[in-house]
């Protein structure tokens, strides 16, 4: 029970407020957990998209903070070096990638990915829109990358384009 004055006569009046809804946390259901191949591929599909925003977004601190969770230190320092170099040179990407996983083989605490990508519509350019030379993809970009589990996640190790064109 709960006290208002009343607006007209000020004499004081009591009304029944309803009962505080009992607050109850109820456990969600535990998320499923995933199996090794869909880890290493969440985590090669989130590097494809780290690598492109980090790109894109011209910053160093940008780069660090969205490819932490996918390379080890010193290959960010890579990727930030070479950014660098590229945004001095006025050079922007377009398009993107499409990805085509076509295997993936795990063994211990190394995986391999392999993608069959459709690049032919993405790539760098000037910003005076002059593409910058070979970067025009190929729409079957064959791509082996092989991830190492570090301390309970998939890092990026190193990624090789094969010569041969693959089939998605």
């Amino acid at each position: 029970t709960t006290l208002f004055r009343s607006r007209c006569g000020g004499a004081a009046a009591q009304v029944q407020l309803p009962a505080k809804a009992v607050a109850t946390t109820s456990a969600a259901p535990p998320a499923p957990s995933l199996t090794p191949r869909q880890q290493v591929v969440v985590a090669f599909t989130g590097y494809t998209a780290a690598m492109a925003a980090a790109f894109d977004s011209r910053s160093a601190a940008q780069v660090r903070q969205l490819l932490r969770p996918y390379l080890d230190p010193a290959t960010i320092s890579n990727a930030v070096r070479s950014f660098s170099q590229a945004w001095g040179q006025h050079e922007v990407s377009y398009g993107h990638a499409e990805q085509h996983i076509i295997g993936v083989t795990i063994r211990g605490g190394a995986a391999w990915v392999h993608d069959c990508d459709d690049t032919s519509g993405s790539g760098l350019a000037y910003s005076t829109g002059q593409v910058v030379p070979g970067t025009l993809g190929s729409p079957h970009e064959n791509l082996v990358t092989r991830l190492n589990r570090v301390d309970g996640h998939w890092l990026v190790g190193v990624q090789t384009i094969e010569d041969v064109p693959c089939q998605a």
